[in-house]
């Protein structure tokens, strides 16, 4: 079972209710304006139109180091949140009830949170609940520092979900590896790359201008940005690829026995794949760029952090140098550059 460690701050939760202001930004206008109409499970599970694969209704992380870490509901089962060890969520924070609250499925299909006569209160979409219909997209929030979020989830392999239908490994939105996920294993991987003197490359990138997609067409075509980014992505990896959401708008890349030249073609490929890709909203294409950092393995690298911050860095560099840019270290920068001069030849 999952488990996440309280941040720190001092506490201040605090909802709209008798005249209170949420600071959960921008959580008022994200909610539904007909706050009557409810989800139901017949309503959405049912079978992707483009994956064919049925919509799961799920709770996901919302905020913290756990970010992107779902877990799927059923009519069978009720999902407790709070401190106590043995809840479904176990959250660790002393701002927590032991029993903070639960998320249900009734019988018709609602999905239902419920606090659960918590000291400091659960909101939705900033609105303090004492029960509440759920729809996608709602934030429930149980703490300053913790907020969760109600979706139907698409993509996600139905063999990788754990006892009690809970599915900490991939990430709900794009169906690619949770952050999560990919922390354990590119610590396993570099441990046994490093022992077994074997190549291990990463590589991490992010959409261009992904809080301008949101800005202007609304915080639904960046979640369908995303979708798309890690399906054109995923169809071009080799099956021992690992490919994870680690940030908002970033995702990253980790690939054994790959050399410094095979990172570069594949990142190159990457970078062309996305720019090239027709994405249609309402009639309109919008442009669609992503920056990347690279980075192999070396001596000098004591642990899998070392390897993180070393192709955040070059990630970085790619971002400020501008759109649609490869990033890498001085080898990698040379291998880049004879391989876009030989096709510009």
């Amino acid at each position: 079972m999952p488990r996440i460690r309280p941040g720190p701050g001092v506490f201040s939760f605090t909802c709209s209710q008798a005249g209170q202001t949420s600071i959960l930004s921008g959580a008022t206008n994200m909610g539904h304006t007909n706050r009557e109409k409810t989800a139901r499970l017949e309503d959405r599970v049912t079978a992707d139109p483009t994956s064919g694969q049925a919509a799961i209704p799920c709770i996901v992380h919302f905020s913290g180091r756990m970010t992107g870490v779902s877990y799927s509901l059923s009519l069978d089962k009720e999902l407790i949140i709070g401190r106590a060890p043995e809840a479904d969520i176990s959250i660790p924070d002393r701002r927590i009830s032991q029993r903070h609250a639960r998320v249900v499925v009734s019988s018709d299909g609602t999905v239902f949170v419920e606090d659960l006569g918590s000291t400091n209160g659960t909101c939705v979409n900033g609105k303090k609940i004492t029960r509440q219909a759920l729809s996608d997209g709602d934030k429930v929030q149980i703490s300053r520092n913790y907020i969760l979020k109600f979706c139907y989830e698409t993509n996600v392999v139905a063999e990788t979900a754990g006892r009690n239908g809970v599915n900490a490994t991939r990430d709900a939105l794009t169906g690619a590896y949770s952050k999560q996920s990919f922390l354990v294993r590119i610590e396993e991987d570099f441990n046994q790359a490093r022992k077994q003197n074997e190549e291990l490359a990463l590589l991490i990138f992010s959409v261009d201008d992904w809080a301008k997609i949101n800005a202007t067409h609304g915080t639904n075509a960046g979640d369908m940005v995303l979708r798309a980014v890690a399906k054109l992505v995923n169809a071009t990896l080799q099956r021992e690829a690992v490919l994870a959401r680690y940030d908002n708008n970033a995702f990253a890349l980790l690939l054994r026995n790959m050399s410094e030249g095979g990172v570069v073609v594949l990142a190159q490929r990457i970078r062309r794949i996305v720019k090239n890709y027709h994405f249609i909203l309402e009639g309109g294409k919008i442009p669609l760029t992503v920056s990347l950092g690279i980075g192999t393995l070396t001596k000098n690298m004591k642990n899998a952090l070392d390897m993180i911050h070393a192709v955040q860095a070059y990630l970085d560099k790619a971002k400020r140098a501008g759109h649609n840019t490869i990033n890498g270290s001085q080898s990698i920068r040379a291998i880049y550059r004879q391989i876009t001069n030989k096709h510009a030849a």
